[in-house]
């Protein structure tokens, strides 16, 4: 075979892999259009200054902190790493990566569906369409959760290998992701009981595995020819040609088995696993009890009946019913549209069929209802322990009932392949959720982090985003207190995109633009705007309310020889304005000036600079005319039809 026959082989091996990614990563950014992500805040700024304040190994390994997530802090500081400040492409990145999470959960359907990949295929996109992945897609730290949930997958894929084929090299991949995980969210630690329960489910046969082939998309095994299937056509019964077949392909695997351990050293292993993980913890952060949610320890607020709550809600939003508080849920089920209602019950009666067919499958395949029964407890305890582990805390997120959810999808697809015709339902399912998935979806505002999000996306477009560079020679002012900015998230908001992080501005809070004596170019003045969770650069406007130019004056202060100029008095009872003419004195330089139309008393200049004082009400806005007899000799600069003749500024309000 040459090397072009070679790469063609290759190509039709894997083409329809790549087409099946490609759709997946389209549908993944499709499904997700809109969602933005362009100013940190929160734990994912937190997250950030602690790569901008510290070096690899402080940031990596975190020696003293309640938790100790070092490889999630590695991966967090490749992609901050390669990112930089372009804090925009964290959205496309998590989408990128949920993709691959929905490939491989394609791939493990195929196997657990024994070969059906349109229910496979629709597996991956009900995984992508989840209402779950709001955080996951929205957040720098959805990073953790889609990590930590493709680990926990993968160990209950190797789980699931080692059970059914009896490799032990299996189940010593699923103990390696066991510490890996482990070491990206400590809630995963509850996966124990099920790599012990994995050994003690390992006895007898198990299912063998079907080889799929990319040509064709069909399970096809050595021993299966054309002739097999051409007798089962003329006659030959369902069930001889079976058993026939099950028998070939579990002499196949055993073949394939490799190397062997006993089972009292796989639970050896599993344990030196557990208590490894365990004293790097206790070393690290001083303390084997997780931390909680919102600073919170697990072991203080730990109560028993709290958590069989939340493990009930978390139930329910594996199966489509929202319940909780509206900023943690979405919108509860019992307040949902009558239509979205009726298509989750309609989801549920054809998922209970489902389950139904599937029971009475299993009970057909006498020969094969053992190993059934094993996965489906395999299953059912993953599930389980995922629940419980998020249940112990004080409150319940969707995003910690993502990876249940996709388990229960892959059981779903593993039940097909006992189904028979019925499989069908798995599709119908699908085709009755999604819409409820992209209702949710469409509401993701009232989620408790969306708002702060989407203030902090419009902070980063109203400063770094509008003035580029230019932001961190300014100073910044925000008129209003309604977003509640921390003085953390103050002072850190813009060093994320500034290359040099030792200058830069902090983003400085007050009631009113009245606040600042003066208004000068080197200001940004923002406005809340709590109706859209945004805000708005008011710095031209309120420039223009506290000195405009009718007529003969000019935004940077220099004034006609007659001029006009509309200013707003601050809450004192006076207003000082500062006059410089550059120009030399020979005596007798005078302006004469008009406040609303009265005449004052005259400025004569006995200096370059003077100071002239105008009694005024507080938040007064009066009309000020000047008429000087004076003006800036050989000046090379004529912007109207007069001469400049002095420079005028606000200085005390």
């Amino acid at each position: 075979m040459n090397l072009q026959e070679k790469i063609l082989k290759v190509w039709r091996r894997w083409s329809p892999e790549l087409l099946i990614f490609a759709i997946f990563l389209g549908f993944g950014f499709w499904i997700n259009r809109g969602v933005e992500l362009k100013g940190l805040y929160m734990d994912d700024l937190y997250l950030w200054s602690c790569y901008g304040n510290q070096s690899f190994t402080e940031y990596v390994f975190p020696m003293g902190s309640s938790r100790f997530r070092f490889l999630f802090y590695l991966a967090s500081w490749l992609e901050l790493f390669f990112i930089g400040g372009h804090v925009e492409w964290m959205v496309p990145f998590n989408i990128i990566l949920n993709a691959g999470i929905a490939y491989s959960i394609y791939r493990m359907a195929v196997s657990f569906s024994d070969g059906r990949r349109i229910i496979s295929f629709a597996v991956g996109i009900l995984y992508l369409s989840s209402r779950m992945a709001y955080y996951q897609i929205g957040q720098f730290y959805g990073l953790m959760e889609s990590l930590a949930l493709w680990a926990a997958l993968g160990i209950l894929w190797f789980l699931y290998r080692y059970v059914n084929e009896k490799k032990t090299g299996a189940f010593l991949m699923a103990n390696l992701l066991y510490f890996v995980v482990c070491f990206i969210h400590e809630r995963y630690m509850a996966l124990l009981p099920l790599l012990l329960l994995a050994v003690a489910l390992g006895f007898g046969k198990g299912l063998a595995p079907e080889t799929v082939t990319a040509e064709t998309g069909r399970n096809s095994e050595p021993n299966r020819a054309a002739e097999p299937r051409r007798s089962r056509r003329r006659g030959q019964s369902r069930g001889a040609q079976n058993k026939k077949e099950a028998a070939a392909r579990t002499a196949a695997a055993e073949e394939k088995v490799g190397f062997h351990l006993p089972k009292f050293l796989l639970f050896v292993i599993t344990l030196f696993v557990f208590g490894a993980i365990q004293m790097i913890r206790l070393y690290t952060i001083g303390t084997l009890s997780p931390a909680g949610t919102g600073g919170t320890d697990v072991a203080d607020t730990f109560k028993f009946t709290d958590a069989i709550g939340q493990a009930l809600n978390q139930v329910g939003l594996v199966f489509g019913r929202n319940s909780g508080p509206l900023h943690l849920c979405i919108e509860p089920f019992a307040d949902s549209p009558d239509r979205i209602k009726n298509l989750i019950l309609a989801a549920e009666a054809i998922l209970g069929v489902g389950v139904l067919a599937a029971v009475i499958g299993m009970i057909r395949a006498r020969d094969e209802i053992v190993c059934h029964l094993k996965n489906a407890v395999l299953f059912l305890v993953f599930i389980t322990l995922c629940i419980g582990s998020s249940s112990v805390t004080i409150r319940v997120e969707m995003r910690w009932v993502y990876v249940a959810y996709a388990a229960a999808l892959l059981f779903f697809a593993y039940l097909s392949r006992v189904m028979g015709k019925a499989g069908i339902l798995v599709l119908l399912y699908g085709c009755l959720i999604f819409p409820v998935e992209t209702y949710y979806r469409d509401n993701w505002d009232n989620l408790y982090l969306w708002a702060p999000q989407s203030q902090y996306n419009s902070l980063a477009e109203k400063t770094y985003g509008t003035y580029g560079d230019d932001i961190f020679d300014k100073e910044i002012y925000i008129i209003g207190k309604d977003f509640e900015i921390s003085d953390f998230n103050a002072e850190t908001f813009l060093k994320v995109y500034a290359k040099d992080k030792t200058n830069v501005p902090k983003l400085q809070l007050i009631d009113s633009d009245m606040d600042l004596k003066e208004i000068t170019d080197d200001m940004v003045i923002l406005c809340e705007d709590p109706e859209h969770n945004a805000y708005n650069d008011v710095t031209e406007i309120v420039k223009r309310q506290r000195f405009d130019t009718p007529f003969g004056s000019y935004s940077d202060g220099w004034i006609d020889e007659h001029a006009k100029i509309v200013l707003t008095n601050g809450e004192s009872s006076k207003l000082t304005l500062k006059c410089y003419y550059p120009g030399r004195l020979t005596g007798g330089e005078t302006c004469k000036i008009k406040v609303n139309g009265r005449q004052m008393a005259d400025l004569v200049f006995t200096d370059n600079t003077m100071y002239y004082e105008i009694p005024a009400a507080p938040y007064q806005r009066f009309t000020v005319e000047f008429s000087c007899n004076f003006y800036v000799k050989g000046a090379k600069e004529h912007r109207g039809e007069e001469n400049l003749a002095m420079v005028v500024k606000v200085v005390d309000q």
